[in-house]
């Protein structure tokens, strides 16, 4: 199996490091899946089949190739696992994992296939000063419903005992099958879908190395409300 690998930590991120330090200036195997945040939180970044896609308001969809990112979190991923399954949404997920194997404790990078009856995603406006702060981002963010749209939802599972660390539960972001939308999912709904996992058994982190990194005051009592109002 595996490892997932993640540049900083969601932490950090909602405590205002949002600068880019990771570089993507690098070659990426062909099966890059994950997701991550660019500069400024300006755009989501979904990561499919080593390919970087930026979802902004009132940009169209493209890609990234030559970038710096403050936050990243991919996997290798193959379907080791797989199911077929109906009336599937964001609330139920979960308990139709946990038919297949107990998730409380463990890592899991989870792609869910479908034409979709709804999903809602946001998207953040690009911000070129990059001063905002978190909170200001999540208020001005752009939010849209699609009805019947084929894609794929990419991301992980994670344990509350790593809420600081990656979004508890799980954390998602949409990709349409013409790769015409993205963006951080809210909520979704598919009468019938395929959902393919695969047990991580190893996270590897990288902190950011700068000097505003090493200074920076984490507030751990405003933290896990900060995560809840801006990741979910």
């Amino acid at each position: 199996m595996s490892k997932i690998t993640q540049y900083s930590t969601i932490g950090a991120l909602m405590s205002g490091h949002f600068a880019g330090e990771f570089s993507l200036n690098t070659r990426h195997s062909p099966k890059l899946f994950g997701l991550g945040c660019s500069c400024g939180i300006s755009g989501e970044i979904t990561v499919s089949k080593g390919e970087f896609w930026e979802a902004t308001a009132g940009e169209s969809l493209h890609h990234l190739k030559d970038s710096h990112l403050p936050f990243l979190q991919v996997t290798e991923f193959e379907a080791e696992n797989s199911f077929e399954t109906t009336d599937i949404d964001d609330e139920n997920l979960e308990q139709r994992l946990m038919e297949k194997l107990p998730i409380n404790n463990i890592f899991l990078a989870v792609n869910v296939k479908s034409c979709f009856e709804e999903m809602v995603i946001r998207r953040p406006q690009r911000d070129e000063s990059q001063t905002r702060t978190v909170k200001e981002m999540a208020d001005v963010q752009q939010v849209d419903t699609h009805k019947a749209i084929t894609g794929q939802l990419i991301g992980f599972w994670t344990p509350e005992l790593f809420g600081r660390v990656s979004v508890p539960g799980f954390h998602f972001h949409f990709l349409s099958e013409d790769h015409k939308i993205s963006g951080h999912v809210l909520s979704f709904k598919a009468a019938n879908a395929v959902v393919d996992y695969q047990v991580k058994d190893t996270i590897e982190i990288s902190n950011p190395r700068s000097e505003a990194y090493q200074k920076l005051d984490i507030d751990i009592a405003e933290l896990d409300e900060l995560i809840s109002h801006v990741e979910k």
